[in-house]
């Protein structure tokens, strides 16, 4: 999904109504719009352009003041268990009984131990939603550019400051992120696919979505049908990895003289193949050898397949 910057002030919606319960309904023009887009637009339209894919849901991960939570949050403990520490040792000096809870001698005690259950509950809550954060990649260049494009396109539209958010390259993260192949990523760059009638849907069609906060300088494509294409490139590849050296074995006599033109011919489609198997597929990198070992004894097979010579009989 795309949006596109716009080189004029864009006009990107068509009039509508303003509609209040005690008042008549008002026809919002183009012309006012593009004067007080804050009051137009604003946060319902920076909402609806966001939840509407998530290639435009890019929000913060705050991860330099979530440290720093999680250094106050230790500390606060640190200096709870050192109280207690020094509670244990004075029962020690003064005789007092230190096994039991029930009719504990030191009132203090049970209050930092109340303490400490709160707080290291609340510690350990925080690390690990931290830590899932952590954990989800970063929003990329293409989703970035996403969200600058809509905040060119409908300029004033949000407050300057408040839409610095958008520029913390590092600090940005999808929120629901999405796993594609290098092919799919190199596909998307082309605009003519990603515009083309068959896999372009200009607007989208459900009702929660208000037809009025939905840009024209946006294009949303057809999941499926991208899918679709990818997976049919790759089946066409993987079948012409197989078909090719088999046909072009077969032609090649597997005499001794032929030899190194039979290992140049493999050494070739298996180093083709551990390209493609990179660009079409997420494989990781020993996925990727597992699968080209896989290939070269297939290719082998086929080498043993090719056509002998016969000798031919002394006359």
């Amino acid at each position: 999904m795309h949006a596109s910057p716009a080189t004029v002030p864009v006009n990107a919606q068509n009039s509508w109504s303003s509609v209040a319960s005690s008042q008549p309904i008002k026809q919002v023009t183009i012309a006012e719009q593009d004067k007080q887009p804050w009051r137009y637009l604003g946060y319902p339209a920076l909402s609806t352009f966001m939840a509407s894919d998530d290639d435009f849901f890019v929000v913060r991960k705050f991860g330099t003041v979530c440290a720093r939570v999680i250094l106050m949050l230790q500390d606060r403990i640190v200096i709870l268990t050192e109280e207690l520490e020094k509670e244990d040792n004075e029962c020690r000096q003064l005789g007092l009984d230190n096994g039991t809870l029930r009719h504990d001698p030191r009132p203090r005690r049970q209050q930092i131990l109340e303490e400490l259950a709160w707080r290291l509950e609340h510690y350990n809550r925080f690390i690990l939603d931290h830590s899932e954060l952590k954990s989800r990649p970063d929003a990329s260049k293409h989703q970035m550019r996403n969200l600058a494009n809509w905040m060119y396109n409908n300029d004033r539209a949000i407050q300057d400051e408040e839409t610095a958010f958008s520029k913390r390259e590092g600090d940005l993260m999808t929120f629901v992120p999405m796993v594609k192949t290098p092919l799919r990523r190199f596909i998307e760059k082309f605009d003519f696919i990603r515009l083309a009638w068959c896999i372009r849907r200009k607007k989208l069609n459900e009702s929660h979505y208000p037809e009025k906060f939905v840009s024209e300088t946006t294009s949303y494509e057809k999941s499926a049908r991208v899918d679709k294409a990818v997976t049919c490139t790759t089946i066409c590849l993987g079948l012409a990895m197989l078909i090719g050296p088999l046909w072009w074995l077969q032609q090649i006599t597997a005499d001794q003289s032929n030899l190194a033109h039979r290992l140049e011919i493999i050494s070739g489609f298996i180093i083709v193949f551990t390209f493609l198997m990179g660009i079409v597929t997420v494989a990781k990198p020993f996925e990727v050898l597992a699968a080209t070992a896989a290939y070269s004894a297939v290719l082998m097979v086929f080498m043993q397949l090719s056509p002998v010579n016969s000798p031919s009989n002394p006359g």
